[in-house]
């Protein structure tokens, strides 16, 4: 599991933040919302008891802060960990220019960078 997660990080190229947001999750298994435990612009980690399989393909939306409407994307899930904190890594497949741009700001935000989306 060390190793997977260490080839997952090696191939991130997008900021991460530490930020928790609400996200409804729509998948074959129906509608579920979780809560984040990390954010990019890229993909974000949930925490769930019982995580999503590999592969699987979801319809999501983020509730972010300083965000008025739900940020929207497609994405699938790329690992799951079941050990403490368990959940599921999501990378974005589909997510418009515009929702990029809104999650990287917050993350920006966050990680206090004055840099704009």
């Amino acid at each position: 599991m060390e190793i997977r997660d260490k080839h997952f990080e090696e191939k991130r190229h997008c900021s991460r933040a530490p930020i928790g947001v609400i996200v409804r999750v729509e998948s074959n298994n129906g509608s579920r919302h979780y809560y984040s435990m990390n954010l990019s612009s890229g993909g974000a980690f949930l925490l769930a008891e019982e995580p999503l399989g590999e592969e699987t393909k979801v319809e999501m939306e983020l509730f972010l802060p300083l965000v008025s409407t739900p940020v929207r994307a497609k994405g699938e899930v790329v690992w799951k960990r079941r050990q403490d904190p368990s959940g599921f890594a999501i990378k974005f497949t589909e997510i418009s220019k515009g929702a990029q741009k809104l999650i990287k700001w917050v993350v920006e935000r966050y990680l206090g960078r004055s840099e704009s989306a």
